[in-house]
């Protein structure tokens, strides 16, 4: 049921799966797997749903699909899609900065390429700091 809980929570977010799993007494490594997974799954649904809105709002709106003025827009023209998959796990949740790429116009194959190196790096990250950290309290 653990395992259950932390995947359910990595489809909407990384930074709560990883800190429940290690909650939850779950080794590190099933915590690494469920949480990639999971993750990936709601990155997933966000980039299939995701795309079919866009596109019915660029239509509603009738003109330019994405804009291109803001603060997002301006790290997405600076960074990219690579920089965008690499940086959003950490700043937001992986779904939601899937659908931020989206509405900016990231094309799908690569965005789902450098979101899933992106939760497979701060994953990694956070496991690993977590483990450790309780390792070092003497807690596991």
């Amino acid at each position: 049921m653990p395992v259950v809980i932390v995947f359910g929570l990595a489809v909407v977010e990384i930074w709560a799966a990883v800190p429940a799993g290690l909650a939850l007494h779950v080794p590190p490594i099933a915590i690494w797997m469920v949480t990639v997974a999971g993750s990936l799954v709601g990155v997933s649904v966000v980039l299939v749903a995701g795309v079919r809105i866009r596109d019915w709002l660029g239509r509603a709106r009738g003109g330019d699909r994405h804009p291109r003025t803001g603060r997002l827009a301006r790290i997405w023209l600076r960074y990219g899609v690579v920089g965008w998959g690499l940086v959003s796990p950490l700043v937001m949740a992986p779904p939601m900065g899937t659908a931020v790429a989206l509405v900016l116009g990231a094309p799908k194959s690569r965005l789902l390429a450098s979101m899933a190196v992106g939760v497979v790096i701060w994953t990694s990250i956070l496991v690993t700091a977590g483990s450790l950290g309780l390792a070092a309290l003497g807690a596991r």
